[in-house]
């Protein structure tokens, strides 16, 4: 079917990362997630991602510690999700949107040539939705 166009990570992504560093604590990175109304912030050293650390991460470590005041000492890297799943900006959307549903992810950093680019987040993925579905008058 000619014509056709395939929607990539980079025609969805939010090209504006909030970002934390490993030796953050988890308190700064909770105050972060907090102020700017996000559940999540990529890990970088420089602007290479090292992983993503969610407010899940950070309660589930503070229900294994002694009180909140333990989120002062605890640093970011010891709560944070090593394995990082990503994507390119070339990357079809479709496949991300697979990666995500086998993966039980919320986001996907776009890394480019090891670079942080982006990330794309479910609500990304729901405007993208509603976009096609509007600009196409499909009944849903």
């Amino acid at each position: 079917m000619g014509g056709e166009r395939i929607i990539k990570a980079r025609d969805v992504m939010n090209p504006f990362v909030v970002t934390v560093r490993p030796d953050d604590t988890a308190w700064t990175a909770l105050e972060l997630m907090m102020s700017r109304g996000i559940g999540a912030l990529v890990v970088v050293e420089g602007n290479r991602p090292v992983g993503i650390v969610t407010e899940r991460d950070i309660l589930r470590s503070l229900l294994k510690k002694r009180g909140p005041e333990d989120l002062l000492l605890t640093l970011v890297r010891d709560v944070m999700s090593k394995e990082l799943i990503t994507c390119t900006p070339d990357t079809p959307l479709v496949d991300v949107l697979t990666k995500m549903v086998e993966r039980n992810i919320r986001r996907v950093p776009v890394i480019s040539n090891g670079m942080l680019e982006g990330i794309i987040t479910e609500r990304n993925c729901i405007r993208a939705l509603l976009d096609l579905i509007s600009a196409h008058r499909v009944a849903v």
